[in-house]
């Protein structure tokens, strides 16, 4: 295992700032994800941490040792690449040797005048048994002596990962990994992911723009937005307390509630009109509003559009000024209102989420005033 310390990295091309000065200490066994949109710099600072490229500030530390001049391959980390980065003309089980092979090797070259090493064939066999094991782990026996191009995509992610595991590194980096795969298996290897992190008990960073990968397999959360890292959290937290508005914006499907407010007096906040410019911002997510009839709403709107999903309904309702659209998440059982009635919308407020103008989370507790 190995602990992992980011300090103060930044990334320059040029005039552009890539990354802005990271700060991120990632502990021995920890999955952790790097999420954020395309073009944030995650993979960016994946292949800093790598050594694949070379950061323009700040330094990497693995287990408290500066690394920053060390080559890729005397990091120990295993690196796992979306588009799988295997051999066409060798074989499975040959793919998942190379590590090994290459690491004999080098061993080889320089053992010393007269030192024994083990023959040929013992060096075959030892590695032969070190790939049947992987390939037990990963249930892929069956494959060992295909080719990748008569493999699916779920089965070159598997050889992708085997041939990671079997060099048995203190840290595994994984740049988008599913993101070649169909939405089926994308949820299956989400679970074998995080099963192999387990039964490894090794250092994880996992890079996505998929905020369900991240959710679902993060023991933390690094959330990253135009070069910045913007929070650092449990799935839970980064969800129920966002600190940034952008935070909040990013997570969550479907995307959070914001609408333009005004602060008065003792935490009451008076909804604004639309396009408001420096305001302060409340949101709240589908599950936190709940359908009303219209004159009990905190505001009222038209209901544009329902989406059913079986096991939620998503109520889109369309309220005049405010807003464009706020999504109302409610229960599929219950009562369906049709298009282009008139409903209210209330909230709860012990659910609210207030930003200021500079996007940070406001402290206290605040409530609505309705909207007449």
């Amino acid at each position: 295992m190995a602990a992992l310390n980011i300090q103060a990295v930044a990334k320059r091309f040029g005039e552009t700032d890539v990354l802005k000065r990271i700060d991120l200490d990632i502990r021995d066994g920890e999955f952790i994800s790097l999420v954020g949109p395309s073009g944030c710099g995650k993979s960016t600072l994946l292949r800093i941490v790598a050594g694949l490229e070379q950061q323009t500030e700040g330094h990497i530390l693995l287990d408290g040792r500066k690394v920053d001049a060390m080559r890729p391959r005397d990091r120990d980390l295993a690196m796992v690449f979306q588009s799988y980065a295997l051999y066409p003309h060798l074989t499975v089980a040959e793919n998942i040797a190379v590590p090994l092979t290459m690491r004999r090797m080098s061993t080889l070259q320089r053992s010393l005048i007269g030192k024994i090493v083990p023959s040929a064939s013992e060096r075959r066999r030892e590695i032969a048994g070190e790939v049947a094991k992987v390939c037990d782990a990963l249930s892929i026996n069956a494959l060992k002596d295909r080719k990748p191009a008569a493999l699916s995509g779920g089965q070159r992610q598997r050889v992708a990962l085997a041939r990671a595991m079997v060099r048995k590194p203190s840290g595994f980096l994984m740049d988008e990994p599913l993101s070649n795969l169909d939405a089926k298996m994308r949820v299956q290897a989400r679970s074998e992911i995080a099963a192999l992190h387990r039964q490894l008990d090794s250092t994880f960073i996992y890079v996505t723009h998929d905020q369900a990968e991240a959710m679902t397999m993060s023991d933390r959360i690094a959330v990253m937005i135009g070069g910045e890292l913007l929070q650092v959290d449990t799935p839970d937290q980064i969800y129920q307390m966002p600190q940034d508005l952008r935070v909040a914006e990013f997570i969550g499907s479907p995307k959070i509630n914001v609408a333009a407010v005004t602060l008065r007096e003792a935490g009451l906040l008076s909804l604004t009109a639309r396009g408001t410019t420096n305001a302060i911002h409340a949101a709240f997510r589908p599950e936190a509003a709940r359908l009303t009839a219209e004159s009990e709403g905190i505001f009222c709107g038209i209901v544009h559009h329902v989406e059913n999903l079986g096991s939620d309904l998503f109520v889109q309702v369309k309220a005049e000024g405010i807003v464009d659209m706020v999504v109302v998440r409610t229960d599929p059982a219950g009562q369906r209102p049709a298009l282009r009635d008139r409903v209210g919308v209330t909230i709860d407020e012990t659910r609210l989420h207030v930003f200021r103008a500079d996007n940070r989370r406001m402290p206290g507790t605040f409530r609505l005033e309705r909207r007449r």
